[in-house]
């Protein structure tokens, strides 16, 4: 790796580590800067904004959720069980991933955070479009699935995916900033429709799908909760 791109990279992992532990509002340039004893002229070398390192940042986490399941995806025995490992990685709700997701929800509320909430759906759509595109075209092929265009619904499969999480973490925020409690039967609720509407899309038998079930919401409300009252 050249000395360029080994800078880069250590930016994006000191800036990712900051992030998380001190908030991404609480963090500056210049934190990233100390930590790295570098100049301000490196930074900007490679990134023109604090909030491009972020995209950056997005973007690779979800590469790194694709990777964690693409070997498991592969060896699937199907199509629809492939669909179903990719679909449910692309969620970033789960233990592993929730130091990231804690540092952006309170951006999400900020005039900036849609942009950001968007940023990181885009990573996710580019980064497994192609890997979900190719298992609905063996799907097809192998008629546990029918649909007219895989190029198309992959783009609303994935669409789907990401209103889901995004809707799930936005109830759960409105109701803490209001202090009240997310009834989970809620958040089953919007999965269900959701997970029903990827099958009814695909014309897969219904139960097929499983997105997020009842541990990885009640985990993912837990630590939110947790988060909001401590920070």
């Amino acid at each position: 790796m050249r000395k360029g791109d080994l800078r880069k990279q250590e930016i994006i992992q000191t800036a990712e580590t900051l992030f998380c532990r001190n908030g991404y509002e609480r963090t500056s340039v210049q934190d990233i800067l100390n930590q790295l004893n570098t100049s301000k002229g490196s930074f900007y070398h490679h990134f023109i904004s604090k909030e491009l390192l972020l995209e950056t940042i997005c973007l690779k986490r979800a590469e790194q959720n694709l990777e964690n399941v693409i070997t498991s995806s592969e060896e699937s025995q199907s199509a629809t069980q492939k669909l179903n490992i990719l679909l449910t990685a692309m969620i970033p709700l789960r233990d592993e991933k929730l130091s990231f997701i804690m540092m952006l929800l309170p951006i999400f509320i900020l005039p900036e955070g849609k942009t950001i909430k968007l940023s990181y759906c885009d990573s996710l759509r580019s980064v497994f479009h192609s890997a979900i595109k190719n298992t609905i075209d063996e799907g097809i092929l192998s008629g546990e699935m029918i649909c007219e265009d895989s190029e198309v619904f992959s783009d609303i499969v994935i669409s789907l995916i990401n209103q889901l999480w995004v809707s799930i973490c936005e109830i759960i925020i409105e109701n803490e900033t209001k202090s009240k409690e997310t009834d989970i039967s809620e958040l089953l609720h919007i999965t269900e429709q959701y997970r029903s509407s990827v099958e009814r899309l695909l014309t897969i038998a219904y139960g097929t799908i499983i997105l997020i079930d009842i541990p990885i919401l009640k985990g993912l409300m837990d630590q939110i909760h947790i988060h909001w009252n401590t920070n």
